[in-house]
């Protein structure tokens, strides 16, 4: 194989999932250059990982109407076509399994049990044999290097040492937080099911401020405001607005992380920053937590993981005792203590 590519469009949290996957096909196959293609926000992401040769954005949401966007698909389409020996699809969507079949080459995807929608397996030349959807999905994805002859286990990502803007400095050395670690309270989740209630947030950090040094951390306006009034609230500080490299340095150098299951929950676990994650409708056995160190608390309901964005109680995610997850921090962080030792 001399040229790669790697369909991973969104979201941000599922690109990090699939990173393993990327370092296996790396060691698998060293000398081929790897390309991966996704959506603007994603492609930012992986400008922080080594070793994939070539990010190539396919943004065809950012195209307003059903002409526009079947022009951007044919001109990317001829741009990229027969560039590739061999694309794999991680996204498992018909949008990605029939933009593998465009570009021509050899393609890889998941059964129709394990694509997203079913029919997306149509397209593509070899399909992995069924996973068990209750494992982790960062097995689900090395699980489709199996058709390459890849049998790795090990879980490993692309790492290297992220460098802090001035932005970024200045608010560490502002806040005297070089020396002295923070614990990262962050308030997003990405759907509206999966966040914890400016309520909840404030009673956690009330519950720890008297001990450690908090930061509340936002990704987006909406977020701001819930992080902003729990920081008015409760004193704690208030992080600035941060792009991927910066959240990765303020992540790997944190004490623990507190968060729902997004983004910071899953770079925690790249950084191996131990971790409490919260969860409601996503299940913690398939999206939780791998190092050892973390800890994943949930309310088990007879609706629990019915991965709904949306939902008429939030049950799940409302009712997890903020009492719980104060515990659970003060325990994580003693024991990442006791290891450190």
């Amino acid at each position: 194989m001399k040229s790669i590519a790697i369909i991973r469009l969104s979201s941000l949290g599922d690109i990090v999932h699939t990173l393993p996957a990327f370092q296996a096909l790396r060691r698998h196959y060293p000398d081929a250059e790897i390309s991966w293609i996704a959506e603007a926000a994603g492609a930012a992401l992986l400008e922080n990982f080594p070793g994939i040769d070539r990010i190539i954005v396919f943004d065809l949401k950012a195209r307003k109407g059903s002409i526009a966007r079947i022009k951007y698909l044919i001109g990317f389409v001829r741009r990229w076509r027969r560039q590739f020996d061999l694309v794999l699809d991680f996204q498992g969507l018909i949008k990605s399994a029939l933009l593998s079949f465009l570009l021509g080459g050899s393609r890889l995807g998941f059964a129709s049990g394990n694509a997203r929608e079913s029919m997306a397996a149509l397209f593509y030349s070899r399909r992995a044999v069924y996973f068990p959807e209750d494992r982790h999905v960062i097995y689900k994805n090395m699980h489709l290097l199996s058709l390459l002859g890849s049998s790795s286990a090990a879980v490993e990502y692309p790492v290297q040492e992220w460098v802090p803007s001035r932005q970024l400095s200045e608010f560490l050395e502002q806040n005297n937080l070089h020396d002295q670690g923070w614990i990262i309270l962050n308030v997003g989740g990405g759907w509206p099911s999966k966040l914890l209630s400016e309520k909840q947030w404030l009673q956690i950090a009330s519950g720890l401020k008297d001990d450690y040094r908090l930061v509340m951390l936002w990704g987006n306006e909406k977020e701001r405001e819930t992080a902003a009034a729990v920081s008015r609230q409760s004193g704690v500080l208030l992080a600035p607005f941060m792009n991927f490299s910066d959240l990765l340095y303020f992540i790997s150098h944190a004490r623990l992380v507190i968060s729902g299951d997004t983004l910071a929950l899953h770079l925690a676990d790249l950084t191996r920053t131990p971790a409490v994650g919260i969860f409601g409708p996503s299940s913690p056995q398939r999206n939780g937590p791998l190092f050892s160190e973390s800890r994943a608390l949930y309310r088990e309901l007879a609706c629990s993981f019915c991965y709904r964005r949306k939902c008429d109680t939030m049950s799940c995610i409302r009712d997890i005792v903020t009492e719980d997850i104060i515990e659970a921090a003060r325990r994580t962080d003693a024991q990442h203590n006791r290891n450190a030792d």
